[in-house]
């Protein structure tokens, strides 16, 4: 725990208790903590100011009918101030999520949601056009195979995020998608705030997101963090694995302290797989390198970038609700 710099041992176990759940009442969160509800209330808003970027909802995407795409875009020629314009252009856009500046190969990687491949292209047309000039080159991959991450880790904590299992054979409805787009960039909204601006009563509001979560329409609920608050570097390595020894990279990658997420893709040539790392320094950077490629002589390196900072939140973004909710 000696990473953590800005908290103490009460915060950390708050940060923790949200990461896996953060809608969790704060009378709750205060006994799983052990403080007072006051404390914890106190303690949280100077998390909220300092530490959490934002409270999120995970939802079922695919039950939506989206696909997920993650985009890598190098630019050239491009002023700080014209590169921040169009970060800010992302930020705003309906359809991306996640957005992080990089140093690396790339300068900007964002993700977007869309219905099918031609919505997909229109989008990408759409936001190639905002900065034409400046474009090197850029990828645009459909979300990989599989997907794991590991957020607690961060604290030096093996917990698990326990998924609500998505099924099949539930219709969702309009009233249904007006609480996932209010819930979805904060997941701590109240039932009473959700009915008031959906004119439905407290007890609705609270029966609907019990049958979602049910029916794992709604996966979860969790936060995103300042990583560089806790004395972390943050970094993306993209390696072309030739799907040998699968099994134990991805072990590997589950036990190791420095691993928080791995992506795995099909079909691209040039990599297959995305890790996500935080590190104190280069050096731990350096030595997990080292011993990936000691334990995996295949893998081959594509690319490294260190992410500056998490513009925009890893939440279903508000066009994924506009057309269905006609505003």
């Amino acid at each position: 725990m000696d990473n953590l710099k800005v908290i103490n041992k009460k915060d950390e176990k708050i940060l923790i208790e949200l990461t896996l759940n953060s809608r969790i009442p704060i009378n709750q969160l205060a006994r799983k903590v052990g403080v007072s509800r006051e404390v914890a209330n106190y303690r949280l808003q100077n998390l909220k100011k300092n530490i959490i970027n934002e409270f999120y909802t995970i939802i079922d995407t695919d039950a939506l009918g989206f696909s997920r795409y993650d985009c890598f875009f190098q630019l050239k020629g491009i002023s700080p101030i014209k590169e921040k314009e169009f970060i800010d252009y992302l930020i705003k856009h309906d359809f991306v999520t996640y957005i992080g500046p990089v140093i690396g190969k790339w300068n900007v990687v964002f993700d977007i949601f869309a219905k099918d491949n031609k919505q997909m292209q229109e989008i990408i047309k759409e936001i190639v056009n905002k900065v034409e000039k400046h474009i090197e080159k850029y990828a645009v991959i459909g979300m990989g195979a599989e997907y794991e991450d590991f957020p607690v880790k961060i604290f030096g904590s093996k917990r698990e995020i326990n998924y609500n299992e998505s099924k099949k054979n539930f219709k969702i409805e309009k009233k249904d998608l007006g609480i996932l787009n209010i819930l979805s960039s904060n997941s701590r909204v109240e039932y009473k705030e959700i009915a008031e601006k959906l004119r439905m009563s407290a007890n609705a509001i609270k029966y609907r997101i019990k049958n979602l979560e049910a029916f794992g329409v709604i996966k979860g609920y969790t936060i995103s963090i300042d990583k560089r608050k806790l004395g972390y570097e943050f970094y993306n390595l993209q390696v072309k694995t030739e799907n040998k020894n699968e099994e134990s990279l991805k072990n590997f990658l589950r036990n190791n302290k420095h691993t928080i997420y791995f992506y795995k893709y099909l079909g691209n040539e040039n990599w297959d797989l995305d890790i996500g790392l935080i590190v104190k320094n280069s050096e731990e950077l350096r030595e997990f390198i080292i011993d990936l490629r000691e334990k995996f002589e295949e893998i081959k390196i594509y690319d490294i970038y260190v992410v500056l900072e998490e513009s925009k939140g890893n939440y279903a973004p508000a066009g994924m609700f506009k057309e269905n909710l006609n505003f």
